[in-house]
């Protein structure tokens, strides 16, 4: 139906058509490109099966009926899983201390608040001004100084004062997407950076969790060395005596003397290893080494094994890493760039909007009914010739893009890698500590043997010497072992990102 040009459109047909003209340049078209992305995930295993990396002395209930894990919320405190409360307490610490995580921290919120930012771009933005001025101009100069002397009583300058106070609007039209498309990018960075917060979390504690390990090892290794210094101290003594009885060969004191020697000299390098690890502690703790003695007391119990590692692990796990989600985060900001840029290739539409008063007596500034102004305009702007940089940069934020996504692949597959790495060290290792294991029960045994047969007047006080001696090597080794097998369980949280869903209910805070 078609109106004559002087009649009034029906109320409701004008209603309806200014909402949806409204509609139309609120929503306008969107630019950024709907890209099929192809989840590498999607093509991994859905499961880790961990027992291909248990060693064979699994048992036959295990193996017949592998532990599928239930969709729950992952173990947040994970490091709570070795159940050594020193631990928890060094952690805590350093979770609170460290200037690595204030810092990744500071990011996080350095992106929030530019996503505010480009947020407040796809609104009007509204603002007051008020001011006043007085100008006094000469007459006879300029456009005036013409004729100014020719009329009798002209004044000879102009004072001009003037008062304004006015609400202004301005409101670029986001007719194409471009500002849409700008604030999901800088939300996308905000979730990438916040998820890089979390891999920085997760690293720290992990190195925290190393350097723990590590100081607990060297001071056991320092206890057994000074056990083993004095016994090798009472062996040579004693060997020295029966050299001189003509009982043992000097082959066999020499020797002794050398394995004496060799022990004194690698005891001061245990003192240098255990005063750099506390260090590197105290770094992570934000203090000093005194920082570290007050969390860590000196006699404290030796590593503890920490929790069994599932026997199935779910590879939904790769896409909840940090690491992961920041690469995923990162992709699909550099898409919404590709719609930002091709939005500037097309005209931008503005509108202005301004009411006020003016008077130049302030006195009637405040008089709206007789000394009020508005204005309202609008403006297009269109791109014509600028050599090519528009295109130029639409192909510039589609390479950026195709880089994003194939580092987002990448992210996925080493992931993976990671996992599997980490699950064959850990039963590498794990498979290792048993046979330390086992070899210091014989060496333990071999001293209880030699102390009875000595106590029981068989056996010969040297035997008995050597016999712990051989124990007490095998259990520097066996803390070596418990330490390495301890990294190793470490590395299974760090590939996986600090969670795994437990078997039972996880630790509260």
């Amino acid at each position: 139906m078609v109106w004559p040009a002087d009649t009034i459109l029906p109320r409701s047909l004008a209603a309806s058509l200014g909402v949806l003209m409204a509609s139309l340049l609120w929503q306008g078209c969107a630019m950024t490109p709907a890209v099929p992305v192809q989840d590498s995930a999607d093509s991994l295993p859905e499961t880790y099966d961990t027992s291909l990396f248990q060693s064979d002395d699994t048992s036959a209930e295990t193996a017949a009926h592998p532990v599928v894990m239930p969709t729950a919320e992952p173990i947040a405190r994970w490091w709570q899983e070795w159940g050594d409360a020193r631990l928890n307490t060094v952690v805590d610490s350093v979770l609170v201390a460290n200037a690595d995580i204030r810092m990744a921290a500071a990011r996080v919120l350095e992106v929030q608040e530019a996503f505010r930012i480009s947020r407040s771009a796809r609104l009007p933005v509204v603002q007051a001004t008020a001011d006043g001025n007085r100008q006094s101009t000469l007459t006879n100069i300029g456009a005036t100084g013409r004729f100014s002397e020719s009329i009798p009583g002209f004044p000879d300058r102009f004072d001009v004062t003037q008062y304004s106070a006015s609400l202004g609007m301005a409101w670029e039209l986001d007719f194409w997407g471009k500002a849409r498309a700008s604030s999901k990018a800088a939300f996308s960075q905000f979730i990438a950076t916040t998820a890089e917060y979390e891999a920085a979390r997760i690293g720290v504690v992990a190195e925290t969790i190393s350097a723990y390990f590590e100081l607990l090892d060297i001071r056991e290794q320092i206890r057994l060395a000074d056990e083993q210094l004095s016994l090798l101290d009472e062996r040579l003594e004693v060997t020295r005596d029966r050299y001189r009885r003509g009982l043992v060969t000097s082959f066999e004191w020499y020797g002794l003397q050398q394995q004496t020697d060799e022990a004194r000299a690698a005891r001061p390098l245990l003192d240098a290893q255990y005063v750099a690890a506390r260090g590197r502690l105290a770094v992570l703790l934000g203090g000093t080494a005194g920082t570290v003695e007050s969390l860590v007391d000196q006699h404290g119990a030796p590593l503890a094994s920490g929790a069994h590692i599932p026997d199935v692990l779910p590879a939904d796990l790769i896409r909840a890493r940090p690491d992961v989600a920041a690469a995923a985060a990162r992709m699909e900001a550099a898409r919404q760039m590709v719609g930002v840029r091709r939005a500037e290739q097309f005209p931008s539409f503005s509108l202005t909007a301004a009411g006020g008063t003016q008077s130049s007596d302030l006195a009637q500034l405040l008089e709206t009914s007789t000394q009020r102004f508005w204005l309202f305009g609008g403006s297009l702007t269109a791109p014509v010739f600028a050599s090519g940089a528009r295109h130029a940069a639409v192909q510039q934020a589609w390479a950026q893009y195709e880089q994003a996504a194939a580092a987002y692949e990448k992210a996925v597959l080493a992931a993976f890698q990671d996992v599997s790495g980490a699950l064959a060290g850990f039963a590498a290792e794990d498979e290792r500590l048993q046979a330390v294991e086992s070899a210091h029960q014989v060496a333990r045994s071999s001293h209880f043997t030699a102390r009875d047969r000595y106590l029981g007047g068989v056996g010969s006080y040297t035997a008995l010497v050597d016999a712990r001696l051989n124990e007490l090597r095998t259990r520097t080794a066996l803390s070596t072992a418990i330490r390495s097998a301890a990294l190793a369980r470490l590395n299974v949280y760090r590939a996986i990102g600090g969670n795994w869903l437990p078997e039972t209910d996880s630790h509260s805070d």
